[in-house]
């Protein structure tokens, strides 16, 4: 049964590579621990977990550089932003994306990511013929912005799987990005 949900999330994914987790997941400025025997990928923008397959629960971990945003948007985030100046223009661009129908804001909150001041947000809306519902949490560091987000369906998914959600979002910690050495010459 379990390869046939890894194939089903590779064909669901464009051919991810998908793999169990094992624990702690150690990204360029951050870790975090992954419920074990979920299923995870890195692409090149996005830690993308789940354990039943995408459309069920999702848990995604984005983390940009703030300079590659989206051109059209219309609030952009800045360097130095209030954690509430970001979730609102977070906010302005779920509202506007045209395929989340009913969208909903239960929550907007400040909360600590990592031991910074961010932000959470809950939210709802229908996909399809489906009502989800998504937690958000977010903040700015310097010039990258940050991201954890859970959804899925409000409809049983949702409560089975939140309690493991919120556990990630505890465990992350921060740690300074490594930049590669440089060697410096002398001057004689």
């Amino acid at each position: 049964m379990r390869k046939w949900i890894i194939v089903l999330l590779a064909f669901v994914t464009g051919c991810a590579v998908w793999h169990q987790t094992d624990g702690t997941f150690s990204g360029a400025d951050y870790t975090l621990d992954l419920p074990k025997g979920w299923m995870v990928t890195n692409d090149p923008k996005n830690l993308r977990i789940t354990r039943d397959g995408t459309a069920l629960q999702q848990i995604l971990v984005f983390i940009g550089d703030i300079a590659e945003q989206d051109k059209n948007a219309k609030k952009k985030l800045k360097k130095g932003m209030l954690p509430q100046e970001v979730a609102e223009s977070i906010l302005d661009r779920m509202r506007s994306d045209k395929s989340l129908i009913q969208f909903t804001v239960v929550e907007n909150e400040p909360a600590l990511i990592g031991g910074e001041e961010g932000f959470r947000l809950v939210c709802t809306y229908t996909k399809g013929k489906v009502r989800y519902r998504t937690i958000y949490y977010g903040m700015l560091r310097g010039e990258k912005f940050y991201r954890i987000s859970y959804s899925a369906p409000i409809r049983y998914y949702f409560d089975k799987d939140v309690a493991s959600f919120e556990e990630i979002v505890k465990s992350l910690k921060l740690v300074e990005e490594k930049k590669p050495a440089v060697l410096q010459q002398q001057v004689s």
